[in-house]
Protein backbone atom coordinates (compact mmCIF):
# COMPACT_ATOMS: atom_id res chain seq x y z
CA UNK A 1 0.00 0.00 0.00
CA UNK A 2 1.09 3.48 -0.54
CA UNK A 3 -0.03 6.12 1.00
CA UNK A 4 0.71 9.85 -0.18
CA UNK A 5 0.26 12.95 1.69
CA UNK A 6 -0.97 16.71 -0.04
CA UNK A 7 -2.79 14.46 -1.96
CA UNK A 8 -5.70 16.03 -3.18
CA UNK A 9 -4.19 18.31 -5.62
CA UNK A 10 -1.02 19.20 -8.06
CA UNK A 11 2.28 17.00 -7.02
CA UNK A 12 0.60 14.82 -4.66
CA UNK A 13 -2.82 13.84 -7.03
CA UNK A 14 -0.38 13.37 -9.86
CA UNK A 15 1.71 10.99 -7.48
CA UNK A 16 -1.34 8.88 -6.22
CA UNK A 17 -2.74 8.98 -9.66
CA UNK A 18 0.19 7.26 -10.74
CA UNK A 19 0.96 4.81 -7.86
CA UNK A 20 -2.90 4.05 -8.15
CA UNK A 21 -2.46 3.39 -12.06
CA UNK A 22 0.09 1.41 -11.34
CA UNK A 23 -1.37 -1.22 -8.90
CA UNK A 24 -1.34 0.29 -5.53
CA UNK A 25 -4.17 0.71 -3.73
CA UNK A 26 -3.27 4.46 -2.72
CA UNK A 27 -4.22 6.47 0.41
CA UNK A 28 -5.04 9.53 0.20
CA UNK A 29 -3.86 12.27 2.97
CA UNK A 30 -4.34 15.99 3.35
CA UNK A 31 -6.54 18.88 5.10
CA UNK A 32 -8.57 19.17 2.40
CA UNK A 33 -11.32 16.56 2.67
CA UNK A 34 -13.63 17.71 -0.18
CA UNK A 35 -10.65 17.81 -2.74
CA UNK A 36 -9.19 14.15 -1.62
CA UNK A 37 -12.94 12.92 -1.99
CA UNK A 38 -12.62 14.05 -5.43
CA UNK A 39 -9.32 12.69 -6.00
CA UNK A 40 -10.46 9.07 -4.48
CA UNK A 41 -13.63 9.00 -6.71
CA UNK A 42 -10.99 9.75 -10.13
CA UNK A 43 -9.14 7.03 -9.05
CA UNK A 44 -11.62 4.60 -8.45
CA UNK A 45 -13.59 5.38 -11.63
CA UNK A 46 -10.13 5.16 -13.49
CA UNK A 47 -10.07 1.38 -11.89
CA UNK A 48 -7.72 2.28 -9.42
CA UNK A 49 -7.99 1.49 -5.24
CA UNK A 50 -8.15 3.99 -3.15
CA UNK A 51 -8.92 5.58 0.43
CA UNK A 52 -8.71 9.17 1.36
CA UNK A 53 -8.57 10.19 5.26
CA UNK A 54 -8.06 13.39 6.31
CA UNK A 55 -4.68 14.52 8.44
CA UNK A 56 -2.62 17.34 9.31
CA UNK A 57 0.86 17.00 8.87
CA UNK A 58 1.34 19.60 11.77
CA UNK A 59 0.09 17.65 14.28
CA UNK A 60 1.30 13.93 15.25
CA UNK A 61 -1.61 12.22 16.44
CA UNK A 62 -3.80 13.22 13.85
CA UNK A 63 -1.10 12.05 11.47
CA UNK A 64 -0.65 8.41 13.59
CA UNK A 65 -4.64 7.96 13.65
CA UNK A 66 -5.04 8.13 9.52
CA UNK A 67 -1.95 5.57 9.17
CA UNK A 68 -3.21 3.35 11.82
CA UNK A 69 -7.18 3.79 9.89
CA UNK A 70 -5.66 3.19 6.33
CA UNK A 71 -3.76 0.67 7.55
CA UNK A 72 -6.98 -1.20 8.58
CA UNK A 73 -8.41 -0.66 5.65
CA UNK A 74 -5.74 -0.77 2.67
CA UNK A 75 -3.07 -2.93 4.76
CA UNK A 76 0.78 -1.93 5.76
CA UNK A 77 2.33 0.83 4.30
CA UNK A 78 5.13 -0.28 2.27
CA UNK A 79 5.30 3.04 0.21
CA UNK A 80 5.22 6.60 1.12
CA UNK A 81 5.22 10.26 0.13
CA UNK A 82 5.53 13.42 2.00
CA UNK A 83 4.27 15.64 -0.64
CA UNK A 84 2.44 18.19 1.75
CA UNK A 85 3.74 21.51 2.07
CA UNK A 86 3.77 25.47 2.48
CA UNK A 87 5.34 28.12 0.57
CA UNK A 88 2.87 31.32 2.07
CA UNK A 89 4.30 33.88 3.48
CA UNK A 90 7.67 34.07 2.61
CA UNK A 91 9.79 37.39 3.16
CA UNK A 92 13.31 38.63 3.60
CA UNK A 93 14.64 38.04 6.35
CA UNK A 94 14.52 41.24 8.44
CA UNK A 95 11.05 41.02 7.36
CA UNK A 96 9.91 37.37 8.51
CA UNK A 97 7.75 37.10 11.28
CA UNK A 98 8.35 34.50 13.85
CA UNK A 99 5.31 32.74 13.92
CA UNK A 100 5.28 32.36 9.56
CA UNK A 101 8.73 31.11 9.63
CA UNK A 102 7.41 28.50 12.70
CA UNK A 103 4.94 27.81 10.28
CA UNK A 104 6.61 26.87 7.62
CA UNK A 105 8.83 24.68 9.34
CA UNK A 106 6.19 22.93 11.14
CA UNK A 107 4.72 21.89 7.67
CA UNK A 108 7.25 21.20 5.53
CA UNK A 109 10.32 19.93 7.63
CA UNK A 110 8.42 18.80 11.01
CA UNK A 111 5.59 17.31 8.96
CA UNK A 112 8.02 15.33 7.37
CA UNK A 113 9.79 13.87 10.41
CA UNK A 114 6.00 13.02 12.13
CA UNK A 115 4.99 10.73 8.86
CA UNK A 116 8.33 9.46 8.95
CA UNK A 117 8.17 8.53 12.68
CA UNK A 118 4.31 6.69 11.80
CA UNK A 119 5.22 4.93 9.44
CA UNK A 120 9.32 3.61 9.28
CA UNK A 121 8.70 1.53 12.65
CA UNK A 122 6.76 -0.55 10.24
CA UNK A 123 8.81 -0.60 7.98
CA UNK A 124 11.66 -1.52 9.44
CA UNK A 125 9.79 -4.03 11.69
CA UNK A 126 8.62 -5.89 8.11
CA UNK A 127 12.18 -5.35 6.78
CA UNK A 128 10.43 -3.34 3.59
CA UNK A 129 9.10 -0.05 2.40
CA UNK A 130 10.59 2.80 0.82
CA UNK A 131 9.85 6.57 1.71
CA UNK A 132 9.58 9.25 -0.32
CA UNK A 133 9.99 13.48 0.09
CA UNK A 134 9.01 15.91 -2.18
CA UNK A 135 11.51 18.62 -0.98
CA UNK A 136 12.73 21.93 -3.52
CA UNK A 137 15.22 22.88 -5.22
CA UNK A 138 15.48 26.00 -3.13
CA UNK A 139 16.62 23.16 -0.99
CA UNK A 140 19.71 22.98 -2.64
CA UNK A 141 20.44 26.88 -3.39
CA UNK A 142 20.04 29.98 -1.26
CA UNK A 143 16.76 32.19 -2.43
CA UNK A 144 16.03 35.77 -1.26
CA UNK A 145 12.75 36.31 0.54
CA UNK A 146 12.95 32.65 0.86
CA UNK A 147 14.61 32.06 3.86
CA UNK A 148 11.88 30.08 6.11
CA UNK A 149 11.03 28.15 3.35
CA UNK A 150 14.41 27.20 1.87
CA UNK A 151 15.85 26.16 5.58
CA UNK A 152 12.70 23.84 6.09
CA UNK A 153 14.17 22.24 2.85
CA UNK A 154 17.52 22.33 3.41
CA UNK A 155 16.33 20.76 6.98
CA UNK A 156 14.51 18.34 4.78
CA UNK A 157 17.37 16.65 2.28
CA UNK A 158 19.65 16.49 5.84
CA UNK A 159 16.36 14.22 7.28
CA UNK A 160 16.45 12.05 4.51
CA UNK A 161 20.09 11.35 4.50
CA UNK A 162 20.38 10.36 8.39
CA UNK A 163 17.25 8.70 8.31
CA UNK A 164 18.36 6.27 5.06
CA UNK A 165 21.49 5.68 7.25
CA UNK A 166 19.43 4.31 10.48
CA UNK A 167 17.01 2.42 7.87
CA UNK A 168 18.78 1.13 5.10
CA UNK A 169 20.26 -2.17 7.49
CA UNK A 170 16.32 -3.06 7.86
CA UNK A 171 15.76 -2.96 4.03
CA UNK A 172 14.05 1.06 4.05
CA UNK A 173 15.01 3.06 1.25
CA UNK A 174 14.50 6.88 1.81
CA UNK A 175 14.81 9.56 -0.63
CA UNK A 176 13.74 13.18 -1.74
CA UNK A 177 13.07 14.81 -4.78
CA UNK A 178 13.83 18.56 -5.21
CA UNK A 179 11.45 20.39 -8.05
CA UNK A 180 11.68 23.78 -9.53
CA UNK A 181 8.42 25.75 -10.71
CA UNK A 182 6.37 23.01 -11.47
CA UNK A 183 2.87 23.89 -13.66
CA UNK A 184 0.56 23.23 -9.98
CA UNK A 185 -1.98 25.87 -8.80
CA UNK A 186 0.85 27.18 -6.25
CA UNK A 187 2.36 28.99 -9.92
CA UNK A 188 -0.89 30.03 -11.16
CA UNK A 189 -2.69 31.52 -7.88
CA UNK A 190 -0.34 34.52 -6.92
CA UNK A 191 -1.63 34.04 -3.39
CA UNK A 192 -0.80 30.51 -2.46
CA UNK A 193 2.75 32.07 -2.86
CA UNK A 194 3.33 35.22 -4.09
CA UNK A 195 1.42 37.68 -2.39
CA UNK A 196 3.96 38.31 0.51
CA UNK A 197 7.03 36.97 -1.13
CA UNK A 198 6.57 39.59 -4.30
CA UNK A 199 6.08 42.57 -1.77
CA UNK A 200 9.10 41.60 0.02
CA UNK A 201 11.10 41.19 -2.76
CA UNK A 202 9.78 44.74 -4.98
CA UNK A 203 10.60 46.51 -1.42
CA UNK A 204 14.28 44.58 -1.10
CA UNK A 205 15.24 44.36 -4.46
CA UNK A 206 12.22 45.75 -6.77
CA UNK A 207 11.92 46.86 -9.80
CA UNK A 208 8.48 48.39 -8.11
CA UNK A 209 6.32 46.84 -10.61
CA UNK A 210 7.54 43.16 -10.62
CA UNK A 211 4.77 40.80 -10.58
CA UNK A 212 4.42 37.01 -9.53
CA UNK A 213 3.68 36.01 -12.93
CA UNK A 214 7.24 38.06 -14.44
CA UNK A 215 9.46 36.51 -11.32
CA UNK A 216 8.28 32.52 -12.29
CA UNK A 217 8.49 33.52 -15.77
CA UNK A 218 12.16 34.83 -15.82
CA UNK A 219 13.45 32.10 -13.60
CA UNK A 220 11.71 29.61 -15.67
CA UNK A 221 14.00 31.16 -18.76
CA UNK A 222 16.97 31.36 -17.27
CA UNK A 223 16.74 27.55 -16.59
CA UNK A 224 18.60 25.49 -19.32
CA UNK A 225 15.64 23.70 -20.44
CA UNK A 226 13.46 26.84 -20.46
CA UNK A 227 9.85 25.14 -19.38
CA UNK A 228 7.96 24.78 -16.37
CA UNK A 229 8.16 21.10 -14.70
CA UNK A 230 5.30 19.32 -15.18
CA UNK A 231 3.61 17.31 -12.11
CA UNK A 232 3.75 14.06 -13.91
CA UNK A 233 7.37 14.09 -14.62
CA UNK A 234 8.03 14.29 -10.81
CA UNK A 235 5.27 11.39 -10.87
CA UNK A 236 7.22 8.95 -12.53
CA UNK A 237 10.45 9.57 -10.70
CA UNK A 238 8.74 8.83 -7.51
CA UNK A 239 7.42 5.94 -8.94
CA UNK A 240 10.68 4.84 -10.01
CA UNK A 241 12.35 5.85 -6.21
CA UNK A 242 9.55 3.08 -4.93
CA UNK A 243 9.91 0.36 -7.16
CA UNK A 244 12.24 -2.56 -6.96
CA UNK A 245 14.51 -0.81 -9.82
CA UNK A 246 15.59 1.37 -7.20
CA UNK A 247 16.70 -1.11 -4.98
CA UNK A 248 19.98 0.14 -4.10
CA UNK A 249 19.47 3.98 -4.12
CA UNK A 250 19.04 5.81 -0.66
CA UNK A 251 19.77 8.79 1.13
CA UNK A 252 19.57 11.01 -2.22
CA UNK A 253 18.12 13.97 -2.95
CA UNK A 254 17.52 14.16 -6.84
CA UNK A 255 17.33 17.77 -8.45
CA UNK A 256 13.92 17.60 -11.31
CA UNK A 257 14.94 21.87 -12.09
CA UNK A 258 15.11 22.18 -15.78
CA UNK A 259 18.77 23.18 -15.15
CA UNK A 260 18.05 26.01 -12.84
CA UNK A 261 21.94 27.77 -11.89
Amino acid sequence: MALVTGAGSGIGLSIATKLAADGAAVALLGRGEERLRTAEKQILAEGGTAFAHPADVRDLESVRRAVATVERTLGPVDFAVNNAGTAAGQKYLCEQDEDAWLRTMDTNLNGTFRLCRAVVPGMMERARGAIVVISSAAGKRGVPANTAYAASKWGINGLVRSLALETGPSGVRVNAICPAFTDTDMVSDESLYGKDFMDSVRRNAGPADLTWERYWRSTVRASALKHLIEPGEIAELTAFLLSGAARSITGESFSVDCGTP
